[in-house]
């Protein structure tokens, strides 16, 4: 494969490193090549231009290293599926660090290696990238999962060389559309021709989606005892036990920092710690995450809220009170970070007994609420911290807005679960969450009924109700689109509706741009749309 027609980036935070390779590229054929020192100077220029490859070292200085970077890039969802990722490293114990890790790159390259080797190794993965290219394309936050799956049985029936990545590809995509028998299928037909870790994983993530808990954990019990470093498998083990023994879970994420002490890793623990009690343990982990990542891209106010918790807990206020000082420092300016330390603060007074001071730093928070748009997180701190001040009526109101918001996010509403755990009000909280997610279905499944029977203008009266109040809610968005678009394909061209469809469309992008009807409706807008009419921003 010819590199010359392609543009590449060198990541490496020491000079002459990156000099170094950068002549071993040129000499490979690749003669467009920007470089950066570190994450940050990484990250400016992938929000700048696409590249078709990138060759990184593992250690890049500062506590960050190039795994992290390439985990930061896939979950911020900056890196495409068809850029090729190479992590170059002197450490021969990487090989783990790649296999387990949920985010692994697309190969690994140990120094010191020529030029030839390193032009043979980024022409392997182009090659790959370029047979999957028609699968990319219909991969990701703007992608449609139901083309996708078309051309994963494509590139199938073609033979593929390719096939296992394929079939990973496929069995992700059937578990996005809720085909779980058949994506269940897959795992288990994969399995019977070959031990693979992350067919282990999907078939007990399908079980625990269907509600067989026993089995899934009885999966991922095997997973780990074959494949001991399999990141995904403790995560997911972790996750079905959460839901019954945390102490459990957190005994599982306990072993996953001896294969990848990650920040991430270092929260998990530090969470589950908190929420049994142990509060040394989670105030040496939260510790652990602060520490590494100050200045990084990996830091958190979960990890200094966190922290600042297991402190109060402890009876350490003024260490409680000097942690959450520390968070101006080290984030910037904004509505979310002043309302995360207010409502923190709310709690660490609150539990040290100064009922005065923790009622004013409870209203700056809720001030703070009302000014903007929110997540989740520092939401339920709010919420938490009224539990904790005595203002039950406003931590439910907080938290049914929240849950009517996100009624189809399982992580937002199982958050606010543990905040009602927390205030002794679990059961009722159960209860209280289960009807406010009720009630949204039943909001969506009323007006598509009303659609169906020709009662458009009741069914956009319900939903674009629903939709200016629930900004963050993607399902009530995408119903609220469907039923104006509609309304113009049966009556015609109406362009005020037009417009709302447009507007309620990139809400819905903005609240959750994998939901898998997106397309859908993106699709009907564009078939109704008019040219010189509003265009979508993916077009």
């Amino acid at each position: 494969m010819d590199l010359r027609d392609k543009y590449g980036l060198l990541i490496d935070d020491m000079a002459d490193m990156r000099a170094t390779v950068r002549i071993q590229l040129a000499d490979g054929g690749l003669e467009k090549c920007d470089q950066a020192r570190n994450v940050k100077e990484a990250v400016q220029k992938l929000s700048l231009r696409r590249y078709d490859l990138i060759v990184c070292d593992y250690n890049l200085g500062q506590g960050a290293d190039g795994q992290q970077l390439l985990e930061l890039l896939r979950r911020r969802q900056i890196l495409p599926l068809t850029t090729a990722f190479l992590i170059i490293t002197g450490e021969t114990s990487y090989e783990q660090v790649a296999t387990a890790a949920e985010y692994a790159p697309d190969d690994y390259l140990l120094k010191p290696f020529t030029a030839d080797a390193l032009r043979t190794r980024l022409t392997r993965i182009l090659e790959k990238k370029e047979a999957l290219a028609p699968l990319y394309r219909h991969l990701g936050p703007k992608g449609d999962p139901v083309q996708a799956l078309a051309v994963c049985d494509e590139l199938l029936a073609q033979g593929s060389r390719y096939s296992l990545d394929i079939l990973r590809h496929k069995g992700e995509l059937l578990q996005t559309l809720n085909r779980s028998q058949e994506a269940l299928a897959l795992y288990e037909g994969v399995l019977q021709q070959r031990a693979t870790p992350w067919a282990t994983v999907g078939k007990a993530r399908v079980l625990a989606a269907g509600g067989d808990d026993t089995a899934a954990k009885e999966q991922l019990a095997g997973a780990l005892k074959a494949y001991p470093n399999y990141l995904a498998a403790y995560d997911s083990l972790a996750a079905i036990l959460e839901k019954t023994d945390t102490e459990a879970a957190q005994a599982v994420m306990e072993q996953s920092l001896a294969v990848a002490p990650t920040t991430q890793r270092q929260r998990r623990v530090g969470a589950l710690a908190l929420e049994n009690e142990d509060y040394v343990r989670a105030e040496e982990a939260f510790k652990r995450a602060v520490e590494k990542d100050r200045t990084g891209f990996f830091k958190s106010h979960d990890d200094y809220a966190g922290l600042a918790r297991s402190y109060s807990a402890q009876g350490k206020v003024q260490e409680a009170l000097a942690t959450v000082k520390d968070m101006s420092q080290y984030f910037a300016a904004s509505p979310a970070l002043t309302a995360r330390q207010a409502a923190v603060e709310s709690q660490v007074y609150a539990k040290a007994g100064n009922a005065e001071a923790a009622k004013a730093a409870l209203q700056k928070a809720l001030q703070t609420r009302q000014g903007g748009d929110l997540d989740p997180a520092t939401q339920l701190e709010i919420a938490q911290a009224c539990f904790t001040s005595g203002s039950a009526e406003q931590a439910k109101d907080i938290i049914r807005n929240l849950a009517e918001d996100h009624h189809e996010n399982d992580q937002v509403l199982a958050e606010a679960q543990k905040v009602f755990a927390r205030a002794g009000l679990g059961d009722e909280g159960g209860v209280f969450l289960d009807a406010t997610r009720k009630r949204m279905v039943k909001l969506n499944n009323d007006a598509v009924a009303l659609a169906k029977a020709g009662e458009l203008d009741q069914a956009i009266a319900m939903l674009t109700e629903a939709a200016d109040r629930l900004r963050n809610n993607c399902q009530v968005a995408i119903n609220a689109a469907l039923a104006l678009l509609m309304n113009i394909h049966r009556k015609g061209m109406d362009t005020s509706a037009l417009a709302r469809a447009h507007h309620y469309i990139l809400q819905a992008r903005h609240a959750n741009p994998e939901h898998p009807r997106l397309e859908e409706v993106a699709s009907f807008y564009r078939k109704v749309a008019p040219p010189g009419t509003l265009i979508l921003d993916d077009e």
